[in-house]
């Protein structure tokens, strides 16, 4: 009986122990990766930082990428990745919406790519322009450094994906061919940056971002990795940030086991690529984008005051349109004129106006599109 009562006791210690250690673990996380970077009113007159739908997250996900392969970013870091995500712990339904890193956005008034939000100013500035953008109540972030997508694969020991592409990064000796196959965090993370085998360009990174996601999240919600949260923890720490409350996040947790790889719905901002003023956009289509948000987001569609942004990007993009159908017309008719100067049979050696032939490279871009754009 004596030795029964130890075995007992002895156990139930170490369960409690496991509990305050893990406990613990997250307080020390979230302490750290919690951050007041800016308030409500800061997004929108009126605004307040509050969960809208019960046992419901709706988060900006922007992944800061570096310019070497240190892995170091800071706040003037542009969003190489930016993902709006829906996740209903009741239902386990996820919804993704992934944002090219070129749409052409109003940021401050001025149509520009979204990522140079973040650069500009910051979360703050990165979070407005979105809410803007997509006409929705955002108030949650989780910031990552690009590069802890190596630290989290390797904790969770790789995830299985199906290549689509040949990808070579020789700088990181990474070379892997279209199948599919378990990739450890080095290859994972080229995998998601990698550009240059798609014909479509940035637009066939952002699919295989999402491949990566699926698999992630995969691997996140199988039973043996619970054993592996600790370690998780430790990468979160690192490189994550957020302004969710650990109140709401430890509420919701109890509910984690509901969430489905099954119940994913992934979808890109539609669009196309354009070339205006020298530089490569990616263009959003307005109404089919609205249409997807709506069916996607619809608990979280604003009112009012926020709208007035979005007609602002509307007659901006209706300047810009008018302004190159002005160009175009002026070189139709400076052409002519050089026609009815020459009518004597002259051959016309005018030269004015005549635009170089630009074409696009492996990575969607136009080859005299520069580096800083």
């Amino acid at each position: 009986m004596k030795k029964k009562f130890i075995v007992i006791f002895t156990i139930s210690l170490l369960f409690f122990a496991g509990i305050f250690w893990t406990t613990n673990k997250i307080l020390d996380v979230m302490e750290i990766t919690s951050k007041v970077e800016f308030l409500g009113s800061d997004l929108g007159n009126g605004n307040v930082i509050e969960q809208t739908v019960d046992n419901e997250l709706l988060f900006l996900v922007l992944g800061l990428d570096s310019d070497d392969f240190s892995g170091y970013s800071t706040e003037q870091n542009r969003t190489d990745t930016m993902i709006l995500a829906k996740v209903n712990f009741e239902t386990g339904a996820i919804n993704v919406l992934s944002i090219p890193r070129d749409s052409r956005v109003s940021i401050n008034g001025n149509l520009d790519k979204i990522n140079h939000a973040h650069h500009f100013g910051g979360l703050k500035l990165a979070m407005k322009t979105t809410r803007d953008f997509l006409n929705l109540d955002i108030d949650y972030y989780v910031r990552v450094n690009f590069f802890s997508v190596k630290d989290i694969v390797d904790a969770l020991g790789g995830v299985e994906v199906n290549v689509p592409v040949q990808v070579d990064v020789p700088e990181d000796n990474v070379h892997l061919e279209p199948g599919l196959q378990k990739l450890n965090g080095k290859q994972a993370l080229q995998f998601a940056r990698f550009r240059d085998g798609y014909i479509e360009g940035d637009m066939g990174r952002v699919k295989s971002q999402q491949l990566l996601i699926k698999a992630m999240l995969t691997e996140l919600t199988k039973a043996k990795n619970i054993a592996k949260i600790p370690e998780l923890l430790e990468v979160f720490k690192k490189t994550v940030s957020t302004n969710i409350p650990f109140s709401t996040i430890a509420k919701l947790a109890l509910k984690a086991g509901n969430l489905s790889v099954d119940k994913l719905d992934a979808k890109i901002v539609p669009g196309e690529a354009q070339y205006i003023n020298d530089i490569s956009y990616y263009v959003p289509n307005k109404v089919e984008l609205k249409a997807l948000v709506k069916s996607m987001f619809g608990d979280y569609l604003l009112k009012g005051t926020e709208q007035n942004q979005i007609n602002e990007y509307k007659d901006n993009n209706s300047n810009t349109t008018n302004n190159q159908n002005s160009n175009q017309n002026n070189n139709n008719v400076n052409n002519q004129n050089n026609d009815n100067t020459n009518y004597n049979g002259e051959e016309n050696q005018n030269t004015q106006n005549q635009p170089e032939r630009k074409t696009f490279n492996n990575n969607g871009d136009y080859e005299e599109e520069n580096n800083g754009n």
